[in-house]
C-alpha cells in the first residue's frame, strides 16, 4: 500500500505547477453551444449503468452536453492525465484520503468561487464532508454519496444473553462483546462478541475517530497522537480486550472467517455478534442472509453527548486541471452532487448514503429502519471525516502498522510508540508536501 502512495505522491509533485483553471465557456448557461465533455469515473459493469442513467437525466437538464462516461479508471490514472495534459473534463474519485493533496497541488481545479456563486444550490451539502473535499481554504471537489459506519448487532445473540439495547460506551461494548463471546470444547472462539483488532474489517483509526474523539493533527498541522490522551485511551481498550481473548486465540479465529464481501462474512452467518460496518452491509445482509435477524445503531462514544455522530467518507467529483469545457463540467459537478432526485435515485440504486440535506430526509430512502441509522449518523452534527494531508492515506496506514504492533504486544511503551508514529506522519506529509508549508 505504502509503494502505491508513494506513486501517487509523486505524481501529484509533478502537478504543482499552479493552481489555475480553465475557464472555457463553451457549453455553460452562458454559452449553450453543443459540447461533449469527458467524464472517468471508477464506476464498472453495474454501478456504472446506475450512473450512466444519471447522466441522460442530466442531457435532459441540459440537452447542449453530451456526457462521455469512461469507467474503470483509477484516481492514479486521473492524475497521470493531468500531467500528461490530456484529463477529462470532470473526474470522480473513489479515494477521498487523496483529494486533499488533489486540491493542495491543483490537480483538481479550486471550485470555491462557483461553489459560493451557486449559492442554494450547493449550501445543502453535508458540511462534514469539506475536510476530505478540501484543503487550506481551497475547496476542489464535492461529495457524490457517501460511506457512514455504525455498529451492527445480532438481535437474537443479544436477547439470548439478556442485552436490551446496543452498547453506547466503549465499557458497555466490552461487557457486551464478553458476554456474547462462547467458546469451543477445547478453548478456541465459537463466536466473537467483538473483534477489537484494529485492521479488523472495517475497524480502522478513521471508522473509530469519532467514537474516541480523536485529534489527528494540530493547527500547525503536526501529528497529534502523542499530545492528545485519546489516542491512548482508544489503544488500551483494544488491548485490554485483545487480552481478554488471548492473542494468539483471536488470531486463530479471525482466520477462520469468511471474505467480508462474501456470503461467508462472519456477521451474516453468526460466527460474529457484533460489528462495525459501512452502510453498504444492509444491502449485502439482504441478498446473502435473508433470514438473519440483527440491528443497526451508532458506533459507542467516550461522551454521551457526542453518542449518534460517526464517521464520514466517500466518493468525490471535480474538474481536473486541463479541463477543457469548465464551464458545461461545473453544471455537471453541480448536478451529480447537489440535485435531490438525482442523489436519492443513486442512493437506491448503490445504497450509499446521500450528502445533502434534502436528500437525506427524503422518505424514498427511509424505508428501512437499519439503513435510516445510517442516514441519520450522517446527518448528525457531531459527525466528522478524518482531515486531509498532502501524504494520503500513508497517516492511517502507518498508525494501522502500528496497531498491529500493539495488538500483538511488541509495543513496549505506547506512549514513545505514538511518538513515533506522529513523528513518521509528520515525515510523510513533509516528503509529500516537498517542504511546502502547511
Amino acid at each position: 500500500m505504502l509503494g502505491v502512495l508513494a506513486v501517487t505522491v509523486l505524481l501529484l509533485s509533478g502537478c504543482t505547477t499552479g493552481v489555475g483553471q480553465s475557464e472555457a465557456g463553451a457549453g455553460g448557461l452562458d454559452d449553450k453551444t453543443p459540447v461533449t465533455i469527458s467524464l472517468w469515473s471508477f464506476f464498472t459493469a453495474r454501478e456504472k449503468g446506475d450512473v450512466d442513467a444519471r447522466l441522460k437525466a442530466f442531457h435532459k437538464l441540459y440537452p447542449w452536453i453530451t456526457v462521455d462516461h469512461v469507467g474503470g479508471e483509477s484516481d492514479d490514472n486521473i492524475v497521470q492525465s493531468v500531467r500528461g495534459g490530456n484529463p477529462p473534463d470532470v473526474a470522480i474519485s473513489q479515494n477521498s484520503d487523496s483529494v486533499s493533496g488533489y486540491c493542495a497541488t491543483g490537480t483538481f481545479q479550486d471550485l470555491t468561487s462557483r461553489i459560493a456563486a451557486a449559492g442554494p444550490a450547493t449550501s445543502s451539502v453535508l458540511p462534514a464532508t469539506a475536510a476530505y473535499t478540501s484543503y487550506d481554504g481551497r475547496r476542489c471537489a464535492l461529495p457524490v454519496l457517501a460511506d457512514v459506519y455504525g455498529l451492527y448487532y445480532n438481535t437474537d445473540m443479544f436477547q439470548k444473553a439478556g442485552i436490551t439495547a446496543p452498547p453506547r460506551t466503549w465499557p458497555e461494548l466490552t461487557e457486551d462483546a464478553k458476554k456474547l463471546t462462547t467458546f469451543n470444547p477445547d478453548g478456541s472462539i465459537k463466536v466473537a462478541g467483538f473483534v477489537p483488532f484494529l485492521d479488523f474489517f472495517e475497524n480502522n483509526v478513521g471508522t473509530f475517530t469519532p467514537g474516541f474523539d480523536l485529534d489527528w493533527y494540530d493547527a500547525a498541522g503536526k501529528a497529534q497522537m502523542a499530545n492528545d490522551p485519546n489516542w491512548a485511551a482508544m489503544f488500551t481498550w483494544e488491548k485490554q480486550l485483545v487480552d481478554w481473548y488471548g492473542y494468539d486465540k483471536l488470531q486463530t479465529y479471525v482466520a477462520s472467517l469468511g471474505a467480508e464481501f462474501s456470503p461467508q462474512n462472519p456477521f451474516q452467518t453468526g460466527k460474529l455478534a457484533m460489528a462495525v460496518d459501512g452502510e453498504w452491509r444492509v444491502a449485502f445482509a439482504a441478498d446473502q442472509a435473508k433470514k438473519f435477524s440483527y440491528g443497526t445503531a451508532p458506533m459507542p462514544t467516550e461522551s454521551a453527548s457526542r453518542y449518534g455522530s460517526g464517521v464520514i467518507s466517500g466518493t468525490t467529483i471535480g474538474i481536473p486541471k486541463g479541463s477543457k469545457h469548465s464551464a458545461a463540467a461545473w453544471l455537471l459537478v453541480k448536478y451529480l452532487s447537489t440535485d435531490t432526485s438525482s442523489l436519492v435515485d443513486l442512493t437506491l440504486r448503490l445504497r450509499n448514503v446521500p450528502t445533502t440535506t434534502q436528500s437525506l430526509a427524503d422518505p424514498a430512502i427511509r424505508t428501512d429502519p437499519r439503513f435510516t441509522t445510517m442516514l441519520d449518523i450522517a446527518a448528525d452534527k457531531d459527525t466528522r471525516s478524518v482531515p486531509g494531508t498532502w501524504a494520503g492515506s500513508a497517516p492511517r496506514e502507518l498508525l494501522t502498522q502500528f496497531a498491529q504492533s500493539w495488538a500483538a504486544g511488541n509495543v513496549p511503551d505506547l506512549h514513545a510508540g505514538l511518538a513515533s508514529v506522529a513523528d513518521q506522519i509528520d515525515s510523510q506529509i513533509d516528503q509529500a508536501s516537498a517542504g511546502e508549508s502547511r
